[in-house]
C-alpha cells in the first residue's frame, strides 16, 4: 500500500543527484535568443503537468512558478518524469484549436472546411501539428504581436459556432482558454514534447517526428513558423469585422425562420423557363405572376403550410427541412419573405436551424434531446440548387502575370542566393559553428528567404556544428581557470591617469552597490531558510500522518484523516510531495469506499 514513509529520502537523493539537466547539452551557446523567444510564449503560473507512464492531468499550485528549465527539458523531450502545459496569460501570441482522435471533425474534409472557415475570417495562416502518440491534432494560429487572450478565445468561438462548428471538449476546443470568475481556466500541453509530429495541412501526412529531431532543429523548425507565418493584428480586425457581418446576416436570416415580415422582397427574373404543371400551380402563378425557373411548386407550397404551422406530426422533420429550404430560396411575395437565392447558402442553413428551433412543436424527438444529428440534413438542403445549375462550375479566371514581374521575382532569387552564398563563405572562414540568426544577419534577408535557399547552407551548417565541440578551444568551455586572454572583459578605464575625484565617486557607488547586494543576498537566504524550515515541517507532520496502512484504519479514522490530509495537500511544496501525498488519499478513499460499499454482516433474529 502506497505511503509517504520513504519521501524524506526521496528528496533527499533528487537534491544529491550526481547529474542534472544540462541546458547546453540540449541547446550550445548562440542559441540564446531562440530559446529566450520560444519561452516568452508561455505563461509561468498555474501550470499543469502529467505523468509518463500515465494517468491524467494534475494542476500545480497556482503560488508556484514554472522555471525555464522545466519547460526546456520538456521540449528537448529529457524530462524523466511529466508532461508538461501552461495555462493561458492575459495576453497570447498564439490560438490552438485542438481536435480529438475520436472527434468528428478530426477528417479531412472537416479539416478543409475549418481552414476555409478561419481563411474567410481572416486567420489565413496556421499551422498543424500531431499532439502526441494518441493522434489528436493541434491548430496552432500565430499572431506577429500580442493579443488579448480572452478577446481572442471569444471571437474565434463566434466565428466556429456561426459555421456549425461544436465547440466542446472531446470535439473541437480552442485555446487560449483564460477561464474567468475565480477559475484559472484550461491548460495546454507544450509543443515538441514526446509524441509531436509536424503535419502536412494537404495530405496530413508526417513531415517531421519530434523523436527523430535534435532539439535545436526542432525549436528552428516551430519557430520558422512563429517568425515567417503569422498573422497580423490587422487580420485580427478583419476577424471581429467577419464575425460582427455574419452575426447581422444570422439575425436578418433568423426572420425567415421564425416568420416575422421584413419589407426587402427580392424580386425573380421574368425571364424564365416553363415549369412542370401541378395542381397547385395556379396558386403559385399568383403569388409570383409567374412561375420562377427551376421551381418544385409541390415543395415549394408544402414548404409554406410547414412555415406557417410547423411540424405537426412524428417523422416530418427530413420532408420539412427539404421543403422549407426550397421555400426560403425563391422566398414568398404574399409574406413580405425576401428569396434566399444563390449565393445565400449560409443565410438558408440559419433560417432553417431558426425553423427547427422554433416550430417543431416537440414533434421531433431528436431535437427534443439536443442532438446535433437533427440538423446534420440542413446543410445539404441550404446547398440545393436547380436542376438546370446543378452541373455547371464556375469558370475559373487565371490571370497572366506580367513579364516584368517574372524577371524581378528571377532577379530577387538570385541576389539572394548570391548574398546568402557570401555570408556563408564568411563564416565557414571562421572555423566555428555558427547559428541560422548569425546567417540571416550576414545574408540581409529575412528568415523565410533564408529556408527557401537551405540547400545553399545546410549541409555546411550541420557539418560545422557535428564536430564543432569536439575540436574547440579552452575559451569555448565552461570550465573554471579555461578563460583565454581573449575572453576576458575589457577593463573599464579608458584612461589611466583617473581624476581623485572621479574615483573615489566610484568607490562609493561600488561599496554602495555590494552593500545593497549583500542585504538582497541575506534576504533571499532568510527566505530560502525559512521555506526550507516550513518543508521540512511539512515534511515530518504529513510522514507521521500517513505512516499506519489504511486497511488498519477504522472508518471514523480514515474519515478524520482524510479531512486533515486534505488541508495539507493544498500547502504541499512542491509537485512530487503533492502527487505522493495524493496516491496515499485515494487509498484511503478506496478502503472508505470498500468498507461502505462491501458485504456487510447480517445478524437473523433467534
Amino acid at each position: 500500500m502506497p505511503t509517504i514513509n520513504g519521501l524524506a529520502q526521496a528528496r533527499l537523493a533528487s537534491a544529491t543527484a550526481p547529474t542534472r539537466f544540462d541546458r547546453l547539452q540540449y541547446f550550445p551557446k548562440g542559441w540564446e535568443t531562440c530559446v529566450a523567444q520560444f519561452l516568452e510564449l508561455f505563461h509561468r503560473f498555474g501550470y499543469i503537468y502529467k505523468p509518463l507512464s500515465g494517468g491524467s492531468w494534475y494542476s500545480a499550485n497556482e503560488n508556484w512558478k514554472l522555471p525555464d528549465s522545466e519547460i526546456l527539458k520538456a521540449i528537448a523531450c529529457a524530462h524523466p518524469k511529466f508532461y508538461i502545459g501552461c495555462r493561458a496569460a492575459k495576453t497570447t501570441r498564439f490560438a490552438v484549436l485542438d481536435i480529438d482522435q475520436n472527434s468528428r471533425y478530426h477528417n479531412k474534409q472537416s479539416l478543409e472546411k475549418l481552414l476555409q472557415c478561419l481563411s474567410q475570417g481572416g486567420l489565413s495562416r496556421s499551422s498543424l501539428y500531431r499532439s502526441s502518440y494518441s493522434g489528436g491534432w493541434h491548430l496552432y494560429l500565430f499572431f506577429e504581436e500580442p493579443i488579448a487572450s480572452l478577446e481572442l478565445r471569444r471571437q474565434l468561438f463566434k466565428l466556429l459556432t456561426l459555421n456549425d462548428f461544436q465547440v466542446g471538449k472531446g470535439q473541437l476546443e480552442i485555446f487560449p482558454h483564460p477561464g474567468g470568475e475565480g477559475s484559472m481556466g484550461l491548460g495546454l500541453r507544450l509543443p515538441m514534447q514526446p509524441g509531436f509530429a509536424w503535419l502536412d495541412k494537404k495530405t496530413l501526412e508526417i513531415e517531421h517526428e519530434r523523436n527523430k529531431l535534435d532539439a535545436t532543429y526542432a525549436l528552428e523548425l516551430f519557430l520558422d513558423v512563429l517568425d515567417g507565418d503569422a498573422n497580423s493584428f490587422e487580420d485580427f480586425r478583419r476577424l471581429k469585422a467577419q464575425v460582427q457581418e455574419l452575426e447581422k446576416r444570422k439575425a436578418s436570416a433568423s426572420v425567415h425562420g421564425r416568420g416575422d415580415r421584413v419589407n426587402n422582397v427580392v424580386p425573380i427574373r421574368t425571364d424564365m423557363k416553363d415549369v412542370p404543371e401541378s395542381e397547385f400551380s395556379d396558386f403559385v402563378r399568383g403569388v409570383f405572376h409567374r412561375l420562377p425557373p427551376g421551381i418544385i411548386v409541390e415543395n415549394w407550397y408544402k414548404g409554406r403550410l410547414y412555415h406557417l404551422s410547423g411540424l405537426n406530426g412524428p417523422s416530418q422533420r427530413a420532408e420539412a427541412i427539404e421543403c422549407v429550404g426550397h421555400y426560403f430560396f425563391y422566398g414568398d411575395p404574399s409574406r413580405d419573405l425576401p428569396a434566399l437565392g444563390y449565393g445565400y447558402e449560409q443565410e438558408r442553413q440559419w433560417a432553417i436551424d431558426e425553423f427547427l428551433h422554433t416550430r417543431n412543436n416537440g414533434q421531433s424527438e431528436d431535437i427534443n434531446r439536443g442532438r446535433a444529428d437533427a440538423y446534420a440534413q440542413v446543410e445539404r438542403a441550404a446547398s440545393w440548387r436547380p436542376a438546370d445549375k446543378q452541373f455547371t462550375e464556375p469558370v475559373k479566371y487565371a490571370p497572366e502575370r506580367p513579364i516584368s514581374w517574372i524577371r524581378e521575382n528571377a532577379n530577387r532569387k538570385t541576389d539572394a542566393r548570391k548574398r546568402i552564398s557570401d555570408a556563408l563563405e564568411g563564416l565557414k572562414k571562421t572555423q566555428r559553428s555558427f547559428t541560422t540568426v548569425e546567417l540571416q544577419k550576414a545574408a540581409g534577408c529575412s528568415r523565410e528567404t533564408l529556408y527557401n535557399h537551405a540547400d545553399i547552407w545546410r549541409q555546411d551548417y550541420e557539418d560545422l556544428a557535428e564536430g564543432f565541440f569536439a575540436i574547440c578551444t579552452d575559451e569555448y568551455n565552461d570550465v573554471v581557470g579555461a578563460g583565454s586572454a581573449q575572453t576576458q572583459p575589457p577593463t573599464t578605464l579608458s584612461n589611466p591617469d583617473m581624476p581623485p575625484g572621479r574615483l573615489a565617486a566610484r568607490r562609493i557607488i561600488y561599496e554602495i552597490s555590494m552593500r545593497s547586494q549583500r542585504e538582497q543576498r541575506q534576504a533571499e537566504k532568510t527566505a530560502h531558510a525559512s521555506q526550507r524550515a516550513s518543508e521540512s515541517c511539512w515534511l515530518a507532520e504529513v510522514t507521521s500522518l500517513t505512516k499506519t496502512d489504511p486497511s488498519t484504519l477504522s472508518v471514523e479514522e480514515i474519515k478524520v484523516l482524510l479531512v486533515i490530509l486534505l488541508g495539507y495537500l493544498a500547502l504541499a511544496p512542491d509537485y512530487d510531495s503533492q502527487n505522493t501525498l495524493q496516491i496515499y488519499i485515494s487509498a484511503l478513499k478506496e478502503q472508505l469506499s470498500s468498507v461502505l460499499n462491501g458485504p456487510q454482516l447480517v445478524v437473523r433474529p433467534p
